[in-house]
């Protein structure tokens, strides 16, 4: 992958936590940088998919009867030590 520099402007409480954190990671500017991008993306993704499945079930929520098999099952699955 290609490499781009770019110059950054931040408060100066922001710059003493980023390296802060890069001492204790023992990480480069440029890696604490590309580790926070890739954490927001993530972040991102999973509120869309928790903001998706809110919809969803808004549109079609469990019935009280499929639930509780769920809990039923659940509990004969954890008494067994299946789940291991």
């Amino acid at each position: 992958m290609k490499a781009v520099k770019f110059a950054v402007s931040m408060h100066e409480e922001d710059y003493k936590d980023l390296e802060a954190i890069r001492k204790e990671e023992k990480l480069s500017r440029s890696g604490v940088i590309a580790e926070a991008i890739r954490l927001l993306k993530e972040f991102r993704e999973k509120e869309k998919l928790v903001r998706q499945y809110e919809e969803g079930y808004k549109k079609m929520p469990e019935e009280l009867a499929n639930i509780k098999a769920w809990e039923r099952v659940s509990a004969e699955v954890f008494s067994k030590g299946e789940w291991q």
